[in-house]
This record gives structure tokens, sequence and C-alpha cells, in this order.
């Protein structure tokens, strides 16, 4: 036989080994032991359902099918753990190097000196130049990364993985074509939505990474312009309907206010409230200063980030705080449940119209305040929309939100209502 075609069946043996064996062991733990097969297998990261095949979208995208298998390798939370804490290694030892090689190479450019002038009997003043301090957020932090979460500067926690590093760093930038295929269905949407006399916003809400960026880790950036900022700009230059993405408006507060969690990736209610009053600008509904509305500051309520380390409670560090947000007491609100999938409330709100919010967890601190402008809401979960086609089509005003980490899922949900109102 020949070597070469000996080898290369040794080589698709392997391969095909590779792919086969994680199913295999992956069923037999879990006949076994299915509290096992889960710990190993289940990332959760983002707390969501996992994808279905869209069957009636099959000749279109085969996209549904691929994330389908992906959420549903044998495995998939030991393998990507794996992968982060090496490539965290990795990526720390050569930010080390990187650093000390730096530092030998680099030589301050020495400045000419200036001419002494001679003057009789009279002694030159020395004067010393200022030193330039260097900030402590500027100096050189190495990358640590514990079960998909980033240790970095002054203690706060930031997510790693489910594309959180990749948005930071810039190395997920879309193509023209890509952005092309935004603007395409958010035109067929608002077309839609016209015919039907309905509003219709997008609205990224910003990564902690992104606002909170003086405390990441030391990290190569391959694009300072990253993803978000580059479809923010095509977007709004090609679309009518407006696509909000308020990252100034939350770096702007940071300098009042901790408007997103330190030990969470979420916005906290301070963060989220600016985050609705952008919202509110667009939609030219009237917003106050949030300073209207705070009490004074309280414990912070979400610490989810220890949780992915595996910390215990009895382990974790509670001494975040955020504000206590007393917003429109005067108004009722009646059946808000900020934990349930699809929620839908009635309020004596001074805007009399039916909005339907379609977004993930940033949605949850939103709530509150959009429950009280808004007579009828309806809040839906992304992967809940089928359950919840009535809301859309009777609804004034349609909300398409996704934290920018997640910015395809809101691509995604254009999608579905496209089909849904096209029914």
């Amino acid at each position: 036989m020949n070597f070469t075609r000996f080898k290369n069946r040794i080589f698709i043996l392997i391969f095909m080994a590779i792919l086969v064996f994680p199913w295999i062991a992956g069923g037999t733990v879990r006949i076994f032991s299915k509290s096992t097969y889960e710990k190993l297998s289940v990332v959760e990261t983002e707390k969501r359902k996992l994808s279905k095949i869209e069957w009636t979208n099959l000749l279109n995208t085969g996209e549904s099918i691929s994330n389908y298998v992906d959420d549903r390798i044998p495995f998939r939370y030991t393998f990507i753990s794996w992968y982060n804490k090496l490539d965290g290694a990795i990526e720390a030892k050569y930010q080390l190097v990187e650093t000390a090689i730096g530092a030998k190479l680099y030589k301050p450019e020495e400045k000419p000196a200036a001419p002494k002038k001679e003057v009789a009997d009279v002694k030159e003043e020395v004067v010393e130049e200022p030193v330039e301090e260097v900030s402590p957020y500027e100096q050189f932090f190495p990358l640590n990364v514990n079960n998909d979460v980033i240790i970095a500067r002054d203690g706060w926690l930031f997510l790693y993985g489910e594309n959180e590093i990749e948005c930071y760093q810039g190395s997920n930038v879309l193509s023209q074509e890509e952005m092309q295929v935004w603007v395409d269905k958010i035109n067929n949407l608002q077309s839609i939505c016209d015919a039907k006399g309905k509003e219709l916003y997008i609205y990224i809400a910003p990564n902690k990474s992104s606002v909170y960026y003086k405390y990441m880790p030391t990290v190569d950036i391959v694009n300072s312009w990253r993803r978000i900022q580059q479809l923010y700009e095509y977007v709004n230059t090609n679309c009518a309907t407006p696509f909000i993405y308020p990252l100034e408006e939350e770096l702007v507060a940071t300098g009042r206010y901790q408007v997103y969690y330190k030990y969470d990736s979420h916005w906290n209610h301070t963060g989220a409230l600016f985050g609705v009053n952008a919202l509110y600008d667009k939609m030219g509904v009237p917003y106050q200063d949030p300073s209207a509305y705070i009490v004074g500051p309280t414990m912070a309520e979400r610490y989810d980030l220890y949780s992915y380390m595996g910390v215990p409670d009895s382990a974790i560090t509670y001494d975040d705080a955020e504000m206590l947000i007393d917003y429109k007491p005067d108004i009722v609100v009646d059946g808000l449940n900020i934990q349930a999938k699809i929620n839908r409330t009635t309020s004596n709100g001074q805007i009399d119209k039916k909005l339907c919010f379609l977004g993930d967890s940033y949605r949850e601190a939103m709530m509150p305040y959009i429950a009280k402008d808004f007579t009828h809401c309806s809040f839906i979960h992304r992967d809940y929309m089928n359950s919840a086609k009535e809301d859309i089509k009777n609804a004034d005003i349609i909300v398409i939100e996704a934290v920018e980490r997640f910015d395809y899922e809101a691509l995604s949900s254009v999608q579905k209502v496209i089909n849904t109102l096209s029914e």
C-alpha cells in the first residue's frame, strides 16, 4: 500500500474519532449520571434557552442547525473552560514578555539641552521639570481568567467568553457585506412597520468592558474602532430606523455614579435608567435626569460572576453598592415581574400606547421604568418570541434589544419579527 495513502487514511480516522468521541462519551456519561453530564457540558455564562432548528427558514440559512449542534455538543463547557484557561495563561505570559522587551527597547527621546546664557555674577536658578505621572489604570496588568471570568484591576470582574473579549479587543469586526445584511433586514422590517403604523427601535446595550475599560487587564487591541462602533455608524447612515448604542451616555454617567455592577456583567438600576433615557431621547419622550429619583446608596443586588467562578456564598466579598431609585412613585404598575420570560404590564402612565420590548437579560433593569411610562407593555425574552406573536402584532412600538456581545441576536430577532408581521 502506498505510504501517503495509508497516512491520509490514518489522519482521516483520527479526525473522525475526534468528531465522534465526544458524542459517544457524552451519551455514555449522560446515561449513567445526567448531573455530571450537565456540569461538564452546560455553559451558564448567559442564562438562555438552547437554540432550536428553524425548520421554516432552512431554505434561507442553515445557521439554526449549526447553532443547534453547537449548543448541544457534549463536554462543551469543559472544552471552553480548557481553551480559556490555556488561552489566558498564554496571553498573560505573552503580555509579560512583551512588556519586558518593550521596557528594554524603549528609550525616551532625549531633548536637546538649551544653550546656556553666560551672565556675569548671576547664579542660574535650576527649575525642575514636572514628572508626568502615569495612571495606575494605564500600567501593565496581567490577564487572569477563571472559568470564563476576568479578574481585573481593583477586584472588578468581567466576562471573558461569549464574545466579550473579542468585542473589547476589536478582533470581531464585521465586513461591509455583513453590515449590509443588517441594513437590508432593518429596512425591510421598517417598511413593514411603516405600513402597519408601528414605531421601530433597535437598541444595543454596551458591554461592561466598553464602559469600565479602565479596569480591564492589559491585552492587545486589534482594532480601536470596534465592531459595534462601525455597525452603529453604518446602520445610522443607511437606515431611517433609530439604532441606539448609549455608550456615551453611560461613560458620562460614570463620572457621577457607578452604572454597572462590580461583580456582575449587567448594568445596575442607575445604568439602566440612563439607558432608558437614551431610548426616550430617540422616541421623543420627555425624561428627567436620574438624580431626580435617587434616594441614596444601597447594597448591590447582583454578584453572578462569582457564581460562574464557583465561589461559594460564604467566600463572596459583598462590598458592591448601587443607588436606590424611586422612579415616579405616584404611578401604579400591575403585573410587573422582571424574572418572567414573558411579562405583560398595565399602568396609569402618561403614554397610552402598547409597547413590545424584545430583548435579553439587560431588559430586566429597564422594565420598572418603562412599565411606569407606558400604559401597556409586553416584555419578551427573545427566546420566547414564538409564544408572544400577538404581542408583536398588536404593538404600537417595537423595541428590539441585545447586549453588545450578542448584537447578532438582535439581527435574528429582526428576522423573527419580519416573519411574525408577515403572517
